[in-house]
């Protein structure tokens, strides 16, 4: 290390301690953002979002450590009168200057594919032809050179040294990065805010290496300026990606919300023309008529009076968007389990632990969850079950619960297992968006729970 350090002095020692840096820092960021589009595949949310210049900025990355790599193969062999190496001089001269010429040819890439085609601008497109054939000059110097030195030539001692194909080189690549710079100044107000960032990034510090390595002789400020160019860029870039998908999850989360609103008015209207159609009062009087007949039947007249009264309930919230008191919603619940008791017999047991009922809910929203407890659960098992609801304070929260236990083997039908599903995302629509209520669904080996929450206002003396 100190011969090393003697032979090529301290500042090109230096230059070489900060290039492997770079070059290590470098290879840390090609891995990182390798692994991490790789992971982006996979994953539900980011597989769906479409990250600008993830594949460019790998390229770049990786070019850019070749750069660094092949300069600090120049400035290590330099000097060194051997036959291994004035080969790795070579090689290494070589590299330097095809993975510069790769970095060029990759920027009027980026500004056919972000800024011509996606504005389609066709004078755009036909300037970045015409750099793209200003570099042949470029290419055709580095193939030569090997054997006829027009860009540079490796000299007794193994130095590199450059000839008069340099300046053909850094003019043709300073007139390419000013075309890059007035396309992005021309199409400013056009282009995505990354590649504003990474393009002036990409021009600026390259650039001033560029004009002001000619007047440095011996030292690469290129290699320099473009690792941190790279590091630079790879924060926008995260920042970018971390920006998108955050507002992509909450323009998902919005648009779910959006479409189970849009459900539950679309349900609504589907029940408003039911009503208009059926005529309830219709139905209600002609109930009461023949429930008025039935008085010396005990069980005939109390079947038709909790019939009534189901039906007279749901045809109120049908459509409805009022909060009634959570006992009112019982009353109808009850009269509902009593005409399913009277289907079921002792295979269908109600248990109750009503801790409260003075507080407002959306209307329809718990007898639903006590209808897939009896039809979707108990009902559908040899031998039947329990439907247990529940209703208490806890932290702040009323909590309501419909459990069921149905035991033994169900019989439930897929077109049941449908409904079901369907019954229960009504409820959770109607809970949101009416009070901002929470709807659990909890299923195990002993049957299922329905869990609601809502924020426990007080207690309440009516219905709004």
């Amino acid at each position: 290390m100190t011969e090393l350090m003697e032979r090529i002095g301290a500042s090109f020692f230096l230059q070489v301690a900060i290039e492997g840096w770079n070059d290590l820092v470098l290879l840390i960021l090609i891995l990182i953002m390798t692994i991490g589009a790789k992971q982006d595949k996979s994953d539900e949310l980011l597989k769906r979002v479409k990250i600008p210049l993830t594949n460019e900025l790998i390229l770049f990355f990786a070019a850019t450590f070749v750069y660094n790599l092949c300069n600090i193969v120049d400035i290590c062999f330099g000097g060194m009168p051997t036959a291994f190496s004035h080969y790795c001089i070579s090689i290494g001269v070589f590299f330097y200057y095809a993975s510069g010429e790769f970095q060029t040819l990759l920027f009027l890439y980026v500004i056919k594919k972000y800024v011509a085609d996606k504005l389609d601008s066709l004078w755009i497109k036909r300037s970045v032809f015409a750099f793209g054939a200003l570099q042949i000059p470029n290419i055709l110097l580095l193939l030569v050179t090997p054997f006829t030195g027009f860009l540079y030539y490796i000299d007794a001692n193994n130095d590199y040294v450059r000839r008069w194909g340099y300046w053909v080189w850094q003019v043709i690549t300073i007139l390419t990065f000013v075309f890059v710079a007035v396309v992005i100044i021309a199409k400013w107000k056009s282009i995505s805010d990354i590649l504003k960032r990474i393009a002036v990034t990409a021009v600026v510090f390259p650039m001033a290496a560029l004009v002001t390595s000619p007047f440095l002789p011996g030292i690469s400020l290129n290699n320099i300026m473009v690792a941190v160019t790279a590091l630079i860029m790879f924060v926008i870039y995260e920042k970018n990606k971390t920006e998108i998908t955050i507002r992509y999850g909450y323009e998902l989360e919005k648009t779910k919300t959006e479409l189970a609103e849009s459900r539950l008015e679309l349900e609504e209207v589907k029940n408003q023309t039911l009503l208009a159609q059926i005529h309830p009062h219709f139905i209600n009087n002609s109930l009461m008529a023949l429930r008025s007949r039935c008085i010396d039947y005990p069980e005939i007249y109390e079947s038709l009076t909790n019939f009534s009264r189901y039906l007279r309930s749901n045809f109120e919230a049908l459509g409805d968007k009022r909060l009634i008191l959570f006992e009112q919603e019982m009353c109808n619940i009850e009269a509902y389990l009593a005409l399913e008791q009277q289907n079921f017999g002792d295979r269908l047991n109600i248990e109750y632990d009503i801790d409260c009922d003075d507080f407002l809910i959306p209307a329809l929203s718990v007898q639903p969850l006590v209808e897939n407890a009896v039809r979707h659960g108990v009902a559908t098992y040899d031998k039947g079950g329990t439907v247990q609801i529940n209703a208490h304070r806890a932290d702040g929260k009323i909590i309501i619960e419909v459990i069921d236990d149905g035991s033994g083997r169900s019989n439930i039908t897929q077109q049941q297992e449908k409904r079901k599903g369907i019954g229960i995302e009504n409820v959770r629509a109607r809970l949101h968006s009416i009070s901002k209520g929470e709807l659990e669904i909890i299923s195990g080996e002993h049957g299922t729970t329905a869990r609601i929450t809502i924020a426990d206002v007080g207690s309440m003396g009516g219905t709004q």
